[in-house]
């Protein structure tokens, strides 16, 4: 090290350590959990936002100037693990958690050591208990999430009243509502019903039997469903 410096040999290796074994934490979580950045990325990370931060004392410097640096340097990291593919977006939890790697080499290269390590645990914990409040809510929401079902009914104009009927009464009986009923030509003698219905919860089996229910009835030709999120 130069002469003059004020970070001591003892020092700079206590620094440095500290941040590469706050690194393997967490790396060590992110790779229990299978995601995309593990032990290896989050370490160097953390070592290498400390090495900058050392820098300031190894060779005189702009501190702000620094930090602007490694700032934008792993924005650029963090934003290469971002993919998105149609209306998903994966990867941003992992950016997330690299910017705050980087934090934590920070704090420790600038020897705020014990605000590195608190801020490790915190990062872990978060990693940890949100992302199993998150699997809790999508479990739940699927299972509770609403639902609309697109009914399509076709049959021949001479039945088309009675069969209108039987889809509003069926509705009414249920927590189910109708958003929509309209009527389409169709080839010959035949008219074609779409029904759009909202449900609070999934009903597939419910709206299964119903469509049963409706191909049993003289003269209708075809009776099918899909569901789709609001």
């Amino acid at each position: 090290m130069t002469k003059g410096t004020d970070v001591a040999v003892v020092e700079f290796l206590t620094r440095l350590g500290l941040a590469a074994l706050l690194g393997i934490c967490i790396g060590f979580e992110r790779e229990w959990r299978q995601k995309r950045i593990g032990l290896h990325t989050e370490s160097l990370i953390a070592i290498g936002a400390a090495l900058f931060t050392m820098l300031d004392a190894i060779i005189p410097g702009d501190k702000n100037r620094i930090v602007a640096g490694l700032v934008t340097g792993v924005g650029f990291l963090g934003g290469g693990v971002i993919f998105r593919n149609e209306a998903n977006v994966s990867g941003i939890n992992t950016a997330a958690t690299i910017w705050a790697t980087a934090a934590i080499g920070a704090l420790a290269g600038f020897g705020l050591l014990w605000e590195a390590a608190v801020a490790t645990v915190v990062v872990i914990v978060l990693n940890i208990m949100l992302e199993n409040i998150t699997e809790y809510i999508s479990a739940r929401r699927g299972q509770r999430g609403e639902t609309i079902y697109k009914l399509t009914v076709l049959c021949n104009v001479e039945t088309q009243p009675i069969v209108g009927n039987e889809i509003l009464e069926a509705i009414s009986r249920t927590p189910m509502s109708l958003q929509s009923l309209s009527r389409h030509n169709a080839d010959g003698n035949e008219v074609e019903l779409r029904a759009e219905v909202y449900s609070p919860r999934p009903e597939d089996e419910k709206v299964e039997r119903f469509s049963a229910r409706l191909l049993d009835m003289p003269g209708v030709d075809r009776a099918e469903w899909r569901s789709v999120s609001p």
